[in-house]
């Protein structure tokens, strides 16, 4: 196990992009990482639009994460987190 978590996600239906990053084995700040999701697909020669963002706190393992990461999918794909950018 390595001891940081970086995941992107395009998710087509919803024309966003999840961005995962997360710093394992880490408990010296308030947050290690978290949830970004952007505007369509990631493009890295211009500027990609932040529309949510939520932050996870230090000493969660990496099955932790992925719970969290996995809810917040579902809110997304069930319109319970609002990501439309239109």
């Amino acid at each position: 196990m390595g001891d940081y978590i970086k995941k992107l996600e395009y998710m087509k239906n919803e024309d966003i992009t999840v961005e995962l990053t997360y710093r394992l084995n880490f408990n010296n700040e308030k947050a290690c990482g978290g949830v970004k999701v952007y505007n369509g697909k990631i493009d890295e020669n211009q500027e990609n639009y932040e529309i949510y963002m939520e932050l996870y706190e230090c000493g969660l393992n990496e099955n932790e994460v992925a719970e969290k990461y996995n809810k917040l999918i579902n809110e997304i794909k069930e319109g319970k987190i609002d990501v439309s950018f239109k």
